[in-house]
């Protein structure tokens, strides 16, 4: 993007050229009585041109030192990649990776989605759907199914098979009560919407297993040892949503505990992060001011050791638009609420936060630290 941007600046002043006496040399048009603009230009000298041309650049400042935070590098898709999607919610995958995936796919690589949750806590949604408020725990589990179902027809749309599809079934918007409250397994979280105090859902990655961060950090950890992946996308551990920021320190806290435990080289990894709600993503390039001094749960721990990720842009075809469209438009429950926040993100390009392993290994111990939970 910075490239871009200066390639347009320097060819826009390349078209005039200052002599050693200060003027501007303009080429003679002996059919032009008047030169206008640029004859008025050709009569500044030193500080009043300088002055001119600041005043003509000054709105561009903001906007350029915002591109000097993305790297001028694109993120490039190579042949064969295993890659695994962290969701906390069946619609963020299309919404941060859907085009990510699709070329992942027609690259001849593999991609693993897993849902930490159905995204059956969405009572707003749901209510809109019903008519009325949901009268029942079974109209939240009806709704998780729901979910569920479309989630498979997403990924089906990004020619992802359902053998690669994992829902974990932890519950929605209680991500971070297990990370803060329900570590222990003796101590689970039960969810105000389903009432499940463990994954109740037919076809879960581990049914019964308790509401406990401890099972669900060791859930993470068995899907990516087993999978043996080249790039792992997930949440950006800065997002304000406390499923989203809570998912991401889960993902970081599963690398850690296998890196710790000799399983896992960090050094060999892709490790990418992305938004889904954040102040001004993706609509304003403010964001890229916002997140440098944003920390974990909306608080300053982590902040420092953030802020230096670096920033990168997956540029998409119009394949991969058209394609992240149709994964989107799966998750139908959603579009009644949600249809004009889904179009903000159908832009040409997905960005993407890189990981390096000092931060991988540093942010859950900060946590840790900071609000004083286990994270072993």
């Amino acid at each position: 993007m910075l490239a871009r941007l200066l390639l347009v600046i320097a060819i826009t002043f390349s078209c005039l050229t200052v002599s050693t006496a200060g003027h501007l040399d303009l080429p003679a048009d002996e059919n032009k009585e008047d030169p206008g603009f640029l004859g008025d230009l050709a009569e500044m000298r030193g500080e009043e041109l300088a002055s001119y041309l600041f005043s003509l650049i000054q709105p561009l400042a903001n906007t350029i030192s915002t591109c000097l935070w993305l790297e001028d590098d694109a993120l490039q898709v190579t042949e064969g990649l295993r890659v695994i999607v962290f969701a906390p919610h069946p619609d963020d995958e299309s919404l941060a990776a859907g085009g990510l995936m699709n070329q992942v796919v027609a690259q001849g690589g593999a991609v693993r989605v897993v849902f930490v949750t159905n995204g059956d806590g969405y009572r707003e949604a749901l209510q809109q759907q019903l008519g009325d408020e949901p009268g029942s725990s079974q109209d939240f589990i009806e709704y998780g199914k729901q979910r569920r179902e479309e989630a498979l027809q997403a990924m089906c749309e990004l020619g992802i098979p359902p053998e690669d599809i994992i829902f974990l079934g932890f519950p929605d918007g209680g991500i971070d009560d297990l990370l803060k409250d329900h570590w222990s397994r003796l101590t689970p979280f039960t969810s105000p919407h389903t009432r499940f105090s463990s994954v109740g859902y037919t076809g879960a990655f581990s049914r019964w297993a308790a509401y406990a961060g401890v099972n669900l950090k060791d859930e993470i950890a068995r899907i990516i040892d087993e999978s043996c992946p080249d790039w792992i996308i997930l949440p950006d551990p800065r997002d304000y949503h406390p499923d989203h920021c809570a998912t991401g320190i889960f993902v970081l806290e599963a690398l850690r505990q296998l890196n710790q435990q000799r399983e896992l080289a960090l050094d060999n990894l892709e490790i990418l992060t992305y938004l889904v709600h954040f102040k001004d993503y993706p609509t304003s390039p403010d964001w890229l001011q916002e997140v440098r001094k944003a920390g974990l749960f909306m608080s300053t721990t982590g902040s420092g050791t953030l802020a230096s990720t670096q920033w990168l842009e997956l540029p998409l075809t119009d394949d991969d638009l058209e394609s992240k469209e149709r994964a989107l438009s799966a998750h139908q429950s959603q579009h009644q609420i949600l249809g004009g926040f889904f179009k903000i993100f159908l832009t040409d390009q997905e960005i993407f936060g890189r990981l390096d392993p000092a931060q991988v290994l540093t942010i859950p111990q900060e946590y840790a630290l900071s609000f004083k939970q286990p994270n072993s």
